[in-house]
């Protein structure tokens, strides 16, 4: 009887995170055209909303993945909770002692899990993530606010962090099952050109309600550097790379670690939400208030970092990467109409 509740709420979940991601796209659509769109005058509508089409968006993805061999091993909550904690405590402090230098560490890490772990790489896949990290570098290029370094040196960048990211990060998810599971897959890959096109497509209409919830908040409002019709397309570097260190190699390594300290599924559980909150909270370093800085950080994690993160692990990268262009995409190509005069603030 279970299992047929089981199957039943599964076969429901389609439907409902179909009809939560239609009628939410067509609120927000209508309120970023009618209204001004900033986080006072807009959060009363956005947020319910992104938290809704999150919530249907993980019950349809199947909620937490968990690897097979999970249910053959004992629980050791305690354990894994404290590794969590300590694993979360780590990143917080090379957060605050190195700052935006931790981007030209994520590399040096990389190449070092690459030697540790030694992997059979494939001249497909080396080239693969090589290409992922030429596009992101060129991408680099539009992006206007960037400020700690020239746009050359942070296009420069994306080149080895992209790079050595993916391919740790698809070594990490080999040595520890995740890829035999089916986890965290390249649908380019696994499956050819094709597959990740269509990935890359799916992920883009997944993530509108996402993006006009980031448009509602007022994401845009901070982007005065875009003024050209073609700054939407600098979305692929965040799109790529933060998909590549932040989901792949990130959640890879953290799997790795806190897989020592319990089962399969609470481990990966436990990674996705280590990463997914470090991630967001990445994103409010410059914020002056700790309140506020807690607060952007849970909304960031919640409405942002998880979908992705979940999108990544049950529908593949590429996937992921159009989800995350998508909403990085609209909310340049809103700040490109604010700052022509024609959407309001």
């Amino acid at each position: 009887m279970v299992n047929g509740l089981q199957v039943g709420g599964r076969r429901r979940a389609g439907p409902v995170f179909a009809v939560v991601w239609l009628v939410s796209t067509l609120v927000l659509a209508a309120y970023a055209a009618l209204n001004p769109v900033s986080f006072d005058e807009g959060g009363a509508v956005a947020l319910p909303a992104g938290l809704v089409c999150t919530a249907a968006l993980l019950w349809w993805l199947g909620g937490a993945p968990v690897p097979e061999e999970a249910a053959l091993e004992g629980t050791r909550t305690r354990r894994l909770v404290l590794a969590a904690l300590g694993a979360a405590a780590v990143l917080l402090l090379i957060v605050t002692v190195f700052s935006r230098g931790l981007m030209f560490g994520i590399p040096v890490l990389a190449a070092a899990v690459l030697v540790w772990l030694r992997p059979p790489l494939t001249w497909r896949a080396a080239l693969y993530a090589l290409g992922l990290s030429v596009v992101a570098g060129v991408a680099g290029l539009g992006i206007g606010h960037i400020t700690f370094i020239s746009p050359i040196e942070w296009a420069a960048l994306q080149v080895p962090l992209v790079w050595l990211s993916l391919l740790a990060g698809w070594a990490l998810l080999q040595r520890s099952g995740l890829s035999a599971a089916g986890l965290g897959a390249s649908l380019y890959l696994s499956r050819g050109v094709g597959a990740a096109l269509r990935g890359f497509g799916i992920g883009m209409l997944l993530a509108i309600p996402w993006a006009l919830v980031n448009v509602v908040m007022g994401g845009a409002g901070e982007d005065a550097w875009a003024t050209e019709w073609w700054r939407p397309l600098a979305a692929l570097q965040p799109g790529i790379a933060e998909e590549a260190w932040g989901r792949v190699f990130l959640v890879g390594l953290l799997y790795v670690v806190l897989r020592r300290a319990g089962r399969s599924g609470p481990a990966l559980t436990a990674a996705v939400l280590v990463a997914a909150y470090w991630f967001a909270y990445l994103h409010t370093v410059d914020t002056p208030y700790l309140a506020s800085r807690v607060i952007s950080t849970v909304l960031i994690g919640t409405l942002f970092s998880l979908p992705l993160s979940y999108i990544w692990l049950r529908r593949g990268l590429e996937t992921a990467i159009g989800f995350h262009f998508c909403m990085d995409a609209v909310r340049f190509g809103a700040a490109v109409l604010m700052n022509l005069g024609v959407m309001r603030l």
